[in-house]
C-alpha cells in the first residue's frame, strides 16, 4: 500500500495535469491513486469522481475530432464513475443512435429520463427512434412530451408530422418529426466549454456570459444552471447563484453536486441550518459523499 503521502502528491499531480488540459496524464494519475489507495478512502472517491470528469472531457474531445468509438467508450466509462449523470446517458445514445445500435441508444435514453424526467431532448430522441422501429404511439407520446417542456419544438414540423400521424402515414410522420429544429448541441457545447475554460482559469465575469449564452439555447439543461450558479457565486451572487442551484434540481433533483452546492450558496447567505438540510439530503442521495460528510461536520 503506497503511503498517505505519496498518494496525496499523485492526487495533487492529477488535479494539475487536469486543470492543464493533460487529460491522459491526469487520468493515469488518478488511476495510480485508484490502485493504492484504500477502497473506502477520500483518495480514492476522489479520485473516482475525477476519472468521470477526465472520460467526458476525453469523450467530448474525441468527439470533436469524429473519432466516436473512441468517445463511446470513454463515455461509458464516464457513465461507471457518474451513473447518475443525465446528459452522459443522452450523449451514448446519439454515438449508438448514429451507430445503428437503436435499441442500446433506447436504453441510455430511458437511463437519462429516469433522472431527469424533462430533459426535452432526451424525450425528443427517444420519440423519433421508437418511431423508427415502429412503435408509433409511444414514439408521438414521447415527441409531444418534448414539445410540453420544449416550446421550440412546437413548430411547422411537428403539426404536420402530427397530422401525418393521426392518418396513420408514419412515414410522412417520421420525416416531419425528424425535421424539428432539435437545439443546436454544438452550440450549447461550445459555450459551455468556454465557460468551464474562463472559469477555471478565475475569469468568473465570462464564465457567467458564456454560461447565460448556454442557457439562452437550452434552458433545461441541469449541468449548465449548475455551472451557471457556481460562476454566479464566485462573482459574489450568491443569491442568484442560489437560484440557479434550485433550477438545477427542479430539472433533476438527484443532482448531487447541485445540492451541495444549493448549501454553500445558503452558508454564503447566512443561513446555515437551510445549509445543513441541503448536505442531508446530499447524503441521502449519496450517502458516500465526503464533501457533504465534510461540511455537515463542521456544523
Amino acid at each position: 500500500m503506497a503511503g498517505v503521502r505519496q498518494l496525496s502528491k499523485s492526487y495533487q499531480k492529477g488535479l494539475e495535469f487536469y486543470d492543464q488540459g493533460l487529460l491522459v496524464d491526469a487520468l493515469a494519475a488518478f488511476e495510480v491513486v485508484l490502485k493504492e489507495a484504500a477502497p473506502d478512502s477520500p483518495e480514492t472517491k476522489l479520485a473516482r469522481f475525477y476519472i468521470g470528469e477526465t472520460h467526458l472531457r476525453l469523450a467530448e474531445d474525441n468527439l470533436s475530432h469524429g473519432a466516436r468509438e473512441r468517445a463511446e467508450d470513454h463515455l461509458r466509462q464516464a457513465i461507471v464513475q457518474n451513473p447518475k449523470f443525465p446528459d452522459l446517458h443522452y450523449q451514448l445514445a446519439e454515438i449508438l443512435a448514429e451507430a445503428g445500435a437503436i435499441h442500446e441508444a433506447m436504453v441510455e435514453l430511458e437511463s437519462a429520463l429516469e433522472l431527469n424526467s424533462d430533459y426535452g431532448k432526451a424525450l425528443l430522441l427517444l420519440g423519433v427512434l421508437a418511431y423508427q422501429i415502429g412503435e408509433y404511439q409511444a414514439g408521438a407520446g414521447h415527441i409531444a412530451h418534448a414539445v410540453k417542456v420544449e416550446p421550440r419544438y412546437d413548430s411547422s414540423s411537428y403539426k404536420d408530422g402530427l397530422a401525418a400521424h393521426k392518418k396513420g402515414n408514419y412515414r410522412v410522420a417520421l420525416a416531419c418529426f425528424q425535421e424539428l429544429p432539435i437545439t443546436n448541441i454544438d452550440d450549447i457545447s461550445f459555450h459551455l466549454g468556454v465557460g468551464k475554460k474562463h472559469y477555471r482559469t478565475g475569469d468568473y465575469k465570462s464564465a457567467v456570459e458564456s454560461f447565460e449564452q448556454a442557457l439562452s439555447l437550452e434552458a433545461n439543461y441541469p449541468d449548465v444552471r449548475n455551472w451557471f450558479g457556481l460562476a454566479l457565486m464566485a462573482c459574489g451572487e450568491h443569491e442568484r447563484a442560489y437560484e440557479e442551484f434550485q433550477k438545477a434540481l427542479e430539472l433533476n433533483p438527484n443532482y448531487v453536486g447541485a445540492v451541495i452546492n444549493a448549501g454553500v450558496a445558503c452558508e454564503m447567505m447566512g443561513v446555515p441550518d437551510e445549509a445543513a438540510g441541503f448536505y442531508k439530503r446530499a447524503l441521502e442521495i449519496d450517502p458516500e459523499n465526503i464533501e457533504a460528510r465534510e461540511r455537515l461536520a463542521r456544523k
